[in-house]
């Protein structure tokens, strides 16, 4: 698990530029210290350009042989940038952005999801043979490498032959939905719901959300600050003084919990499905986990948090009185008209819930260790692309929040300038776009919001990710403005 909550942290921000827990996310440093001695030193361009062709190659043994020579193994493990690979491809280089003896950076193009990263690759003066710091680090693709606009037709035709072709490999099962002020382009499913039963995916299917569900969070939260019952700036003790961790309770605020700079860390691990099923209530996360020190000071960096987002679920269960399930349903779901979407726990039978499907030695296997008790204000519940397609429009409406307010929740409030108030942001102007990214084993989401344009893309999969999020970030980049 610690190998996909790399690559999510890593793909969660490289999409909010162009947003798994495992995904999206989403900032990830990939770092390597130095150690060992080596041979004389080739410089950090040099540097640069060994672990590129290593990580090209998809070899375990050349990606060990680079951690050898240049770092102690400490950092992100080869394995690790290996799990990473399956989800970008190969990285096309770009241009070279910095080069000096110790310091070198080179764009990258991940040939699968089409994002850009920066290779960044530091020597140690004082032992210049050595890597002091490396690090892989998502970053806007330059205009000049953005692929072209197409024509509506011919994209949804596009769109259709690419997810047919992924389902026909057994590389993708779910639903894609394509629509422009609420008129329906593209509507695409396929593969299997239930493998065990040869139960077809079909327009009634509902998917794990995973982290795309933040967005719910958020927009309850913004409804509490509309109503004047919550400052984006009110600390968490405000509103929970029981808050176990006073410290935290006394500095970290709701702005910060919502753009992912409180520094309060996650609470998936490798062991998380040992402890997994006595998480029932959001309270339960808070006891367990709030006794944590930040990992940086609140509100100095960017770091994804889910477990920020569970604590955002409490102050919106203290404040309104009502469980987080109920809150979201009387406030979000209904008023949106979405009738497919809930969160039921796993152990209940929800007729349509697909079955999540994780990839592994080359089959697809049923997938239940990862998955949570019931989802919860950091990501989980299940719908269907048609529910989020209301859920969208009734953002874009102002029926759920006032135009001002979602204008400030989805536009760049962070430091680097990739997540809003519970939403992933990108562009500007008639390229501005939203919405959030989910990923875990057995489950993949995307929705991606256009404002100006009037596009809505969304993609929903019970398998893992990035195949649906590959495809809705390949349509959302070339639909015509």
């Amino acid at each position: 698990m610690a190998a996909r909550l790399v690559c999510e942290g890593i793909a969660m921000f490289v999409r909010c530029l162009s947003a798994r827990p495992l995904l999206w996310a989403l900032l990830m440093l990939l770092c390597m210290s130095a150690a060992h001695a080596a041979p004389p030193a080739a410089g950090a361009r040099r540097a640069a350009d060994d672990w590129l062709a290593a990580f090209n190659a998809g070899s375990l043994e050349k990606l060990q042989a680079f951690a050898e020579r240049y770092a102690k193994k400490d950092g992100s493990t080869p394995q690790d940038y290996l799990e990473f690979r399956e989800s970008t491809g190969p990285l096309k280089l770009l241009e070279v952005r910095e080069s000096t003896p110790l310091q070198a950076k080179l764009l990258v193009l991940a040939q699968q999801t089409e994002r850009a990263m920066l290779v960044a690759a530091e020597m140690d003066p004082a032992h210049p043979e050595r890597l002091k710091l490396f690090q892989l680090e998502g970053t806007p693709t330059p205009e000049k490498y953005q692929p072209a606009r197409v024509a509506l037709p011919v994209l949804m035709a596009d769109a259709r032959a690419k997810l047919d072709a992924l389902a026909a490999e057994d590389a993708l099962s779910g639903s894609v939905l394509v629509a422009r002020n609420g008129r329906v382009l593209l509507d695409w499913h396929a593969g299997l719901a239930d493998r065990g039963a040869n139960k077809a995916v079909d327009a009634q299917t509902q998917f794990r959300l995973a982290s795309s569900n933040k967005m719910f969070t958020s927009v309850a939260i913004l409804q509490l600050v509309q109503a004047g019952k919550v400052s984006l700036d009110d600390t968490i003790g405000r509103h929970l003084p029981d808050y176990p961790n006073k410290a935290v309770a006394d500095t970290v605020t709701v702005r910060q919990l919502l753009t992912h700079t409180s520094g309060l860390g996650d609470f998936f691990g490798d062991d998380f499905d040992q402890y997994s099923a006595s998480l029932k209530t959001l309270d339960d996360y808070v006891q367990r986990f709030a006794k944590d020190a930040p990992q940086f000071t609140p509100g100095s960096q960017d770091a994804y948090s889910n477990y920020g987002f569970i604590v955002l679920g409490r102050i919106i269960e203290a404040v309104s009185g009502q469980s987080y399930y109920d809150y979201v349903d009387a406030h979000i779901l209904r008023p949106a008209g979405m009738t497919a979407t809930g969160f039921e726990p796993e152990t209940v039978d929800v007729a349509h819930r697909a079955v999540a499907y994780a990839r592994k030695d080359g089959q697809w296997v049923r997938e239940t260790k990862t998955l949570p008790w019931r989802g919860m204000s950091a990501g989980g519940g299940y719908s269907t692309a048609a529910d989020m397609l209301k859920f969208c429009e009734a953002l874009r409406s102002g029926r759920l929040v006032s135009p001002a307010l979602l204008q400030q929740a989805t536009t760049a409030q962070n430091h680097k300038s990739w997540y809003g108030y519970g939403f992933v942001v990108q562009g500007q102007g008639s390229q501005r776009q939203y919405g959030h990214e989910g990923g875990a084993p057995g489950s993949n989401s995307a929705i991606v919001v256009l404002p100006e344009q009037g596009y809505v893309v969304i993609g929903l999969a019970n398998v893992d990710p990035d195949a649906v999020g590959n495809v809705v970030n390949y349509i959302a980049r070339r639909l015509p403005l």
